[in-house]
């Protein structure tokens, strides 16, 4: 069970562990430049900015590379939908509309209402109009 549960990590953000570590190592370099600077070592100085330079660019092309994996399963998914339904027709304008733009209204609607699903929450707490308790708080 551990091994699919990391299976599924790996698959979810392949690139996870590379790009936490650019990170880490950026701020290490950027922390030691810094000390260099204040010293007065110029030699070290340069040494350090070349090297931040390449990690850098390292963790852009991770996390380009991660951008794509995350971007390759959503393309799959609009290319086998389109196979069978191409166009949608919008109910009551009669207008066809391709199913790129369906698929990305939806997708762009899921990820706005978990943005405001947090806010909208609180002010329903705060109005006392909603309770939000889970079934095991309540029976407890």
């Amino acid at each position: 069970m551990k091994k699919v549960s990391e299976l599924v990590k790996f698959l979810k953000d392949p690139h996870a562990k590379k790009v936490q570590n650019y990170k880490e190592r950026y701020q290490e370099l950027d922390d030691l430049s810094h000390v260099a600077a204040e010293i007065g070592d110029a030699a070290a100085y340069k040494s350090l900015e070349a090297e931040m330079r390449e990690v850098f660019f390292d963790y852009l092309t991770a996390v380009v590379v991660d951008s794509i994996y995350r971007l390759v399963p959503h393309v799959l998914i609009i290319w086998i939908i389109s196979l069978k339904w191409p166009y949608i027709t919008v109910p009551f304008v009669d207008w066809q509309v391709s199913i790129l733009g369906v698929y990305l209204s939806a997708y762009l609607l899921f990820h706005a209402g978990k943005w405001l699903e947090k806010p909208i929450k609180s002010k329903l707490l705060k109005l006392g109009l909603v309770n939000f308790a889970r079934a095991s708080e309540v029976t407890k």
